[in-house]
């Protein structure tokens, strides 16, 4: 989570419809994905979103802050992976 120098790494998970978003044993955010309204930059190349969530906006990143060609490719299909899923969910709403 955080762009730039500002990195936190997170568990993500999707559980029921909810999607929730830990940091370290500080729960960031946990709503139902409607109400987070996530927003994916066409830049994000589809694993990086903003969640809004309490008056507060995110960035979440499947990318590692210090990636390798083939752990940003990783990260890549990681995050398209997490979009579909979302989207899915999305879609049965």
């Amino acid at each position: 989570m955080g762009r730039g120098f500002h990195t936190e790494l997170g568990v993500l998970t999707l559980n029921q419809g909810r999607l929730r978003f830990v940091v370290e044993d500080r729960v960031v955010f946990d709503a139902p994905v409607p109400e987070l309204n996530l927003t994916w930059p066409w830049y994000g190349f589809g694993c990086q979103f903003w969640a809004h969530a309490q008056g507060q906006k995110y960035f979440v990143s499947a990318l590692h802050p210090n990636n390798t060609i083939i752990t940003w490719w990783k990260g890549i299909r990681r995050g398209r992976d997490w979009k579909r899923a979302i989207d899915a969910l999305s879609r049965q709403a």
